[in-house]
This record gives structure tokens, C-alpha cells and sequence, in this order.
């Protein structure tokens, strides 16, 4: 692509895409574990956005400063205008992974739910986004039905995994 690229070309980069994907898949992971930490009986709704919150926001400014010191470290200048809007949305998503944790939060400040109800949510609503993601990546690949059902099955049991983990530890 060249240096005088319209954002719409940039955005449309498979390459782009997929690094975006991907700090989008990691920050998920990254609030899941975040997630599994949480203890809804030793904090309140406030500090439990705070950790959420500020997780995704030093997650994206890491990724978003070490993007620019490396260029400028390997091509020995400050990236270009170009350059800004490809990190800017390559890394934008990993703010979007702590959207849906926060938004649970807030409703449990408000007692529309416990903060357990809201961070229990919050890790399902992660499980069945890296169950769909699965089912994506497996249909993309041409994999057939039984291939793409293994996949995400063993995406599920992880996660679940994970969660049982954090159940037994808990208790």
C-alpha cells in the first residue's frame, strides 16, 4: 500500500484485519483472565471497572507504543501519517474487549444485578465470543462441520477449564 492510502483502503488490508483481529483476541483473553480473578465479595462495583477498564487501556497504549518505538527503531524514523491510522485501528479493538465487562459493571452499580451476576456474565458472554471466533476461523478454513464443532468444543472445554479452575481456587 502505498503512502498516500485513504483510510477506507487501509481498513479494507487483510493483513490489518488480522492484526486487528488479533489484538482483539488476545485483550479478550487478556480481560478473561481479569475476569477470573475478580472477587466479587472483596470488592465493588467501582474498583472491579477500574481493574477492567484500566487493563484494556494499558494493554492498548503497550501495544500501540511499542508498534511505534519499534518502527522508528527499525526504520530509524517516526512512522508516517499512514502508518498512525493502521496502529490506530490495529489496536484499537483491544479498548472494544472491555466494553461489554464494563457495561455488566455498570449495570451491577446500579443493582440491576450482583457484581458476581455481572462478572459471571461477563466471562460467559467471553466463552461463547471465543466458541463463535472458532467457528469463524474453521469456516474460513473450509473445514467441515464435524472439524469446525471440534474446534470450538475444545475452545469451550478450555475456557471452561479455566472457569472450573478458578470455581475450585475460589472455594
Amino acid at each position: 500500500m502505498d503512502e498516500k492510502s485513504q483510510p477506507t483502503e487501509i481498513i479494507r488490508d487483510p493483513e490489518l484485519q488480522a492484526e486487528a483481529l488479533k489484538e482483539r483476541i488476545y485483550a479478550t483473553l487478556a480481560i478473561l483472565a481479569v475476569l477470573l480473578t475478580l472477587d466479587a465479595t472483596h470488592t465493588s462495583a467501582m474498583h472491579a471497572a477500574a481493574i477492567i477498564g484500566g487493563t484494556a487501556l494499558s494493554l492498548w497504549a503497550a501495544s500501540f507504543i511499542s508498534s511505534r518505538m519499534a518502527k522508528r527503531m527499525v526504520f530509524g524514523r517516526s512512522p508516517q501519517a499512514e502508518h498512525t491510522t493502521r496502529d490506530s485501528i490495529k489496536h484499537a479493538p483491544l479498548l472494544a474487549s472491555a466494553a461489554f465487562p464494563l457495561l455488566m459493571v455498570g449495570a451491577a452499580s446500579i443493582g440491576l444485578f450482583t457484581l458476581e451476576q455481572a462478572i459471571t456474565m461477563s466471562i460467559g458472554a467471553i466463552l461463547l465470543t471465543l466458541v463463535l471466533w472458532s467457528l469463524a476461523a474453521a469456516r474460513s478454513m473450509h473445514a467441515s462441520k464435524l472439524a469446525s464443532i471440534l474446534l470450538a468444543a475444545i475452545v469451550l472445554l478450555i475456557g471452561l477449564g479455566v472457569v472450573a479452575l478458578k470455581a475450585l481456587v475460589a472455594h
